[in-house]
């Protein structure tokens, strides 16, 4: 990939530590956090987190990684905004909550409303879709992943498929999609060549 992007990371739990580590090897990265002791050990090249592949590359390899407390900074000059906000399921309503995810939706909107914002946290059928006429914004895709908690970089690094889903009526957004999905493709290690895509 020629041009180098500004990616910001909501969250760090397995999923946006993960992401944030396999893509700060070839982008600028910031990742969000609340919480100011897991802003401190990824600064300081420690995982929060038991995950042997992540320790490991924050440890010995050359990354563009930066932990931040200041959601505004992060978001205001990303290309992309990767969310992996915490939705915990609700038994008693059967539906995922939201809610985090929503607070990072609205912030992107407000510090830097051309950012895409790929949603990597877990949601219900026809979420994006539904969010996107709500907030009124058309930047937001969906990038499942497929995530093992303790081997989620190694996941990353290796994985069996990327899917990114996006509106394909908007060829904007579609090629962003495709750039995302690159991204991804760029930071893991490539067996025989290729990578299921």
């Amino acid at each position: 990939m020629d041009r180098k992007y500004t990616i910001a990371v909501a969250g760090m739990g397995y999923v946006g530590l993960s992401i944030a580590v396999l893509l700060s090897q070839h982008h600028k990265v910031f990742a969000v956090d609340v919480v100011p002791e897991k802003i401190e050990l990824v600064n300081n090249r420690k995982s929060p987190i038991q995950d042997d592949y992540i320790e490991k590359y924050l440890a010995e390899k050359k990354l563009d990684l930066t932990a931040t407390l200041n959601a505004e900074e992060a978001y205001s000059n990303a290309d992309f905004v990767v969310i992996a906000a915490p939705t915990n399921y609700d038994s008693t309503t059967q539906h995922f909550d939201t809610s985090a995810v929503e607070t990072v939706i609205k912030l992107v909107m407000e510090y830097n409303p051309s950012a895409i914002m790929v949603i990597k946290s877990t949601i219900s059928v026809g979420y994006t879709k539904s969010i996107r006429e709500k907030t009124g914004s058309k930047n937001i895709i969906f990038s499942p992943e497929f995530l093992r908690e303790s081997k989620a970089l190694y996941d990353n690094l290796y994985p069996s498929r990327i899917i990114v889903g996006t509106d394909t009526e908007d060829e904007q957004l579609t090629e962003k999609a495709h750039i995302f999905a690159e991204l991804l493709q760029e930071g893991a290690i490539k067996e025989n060549g290729s990578i299921t895509e």
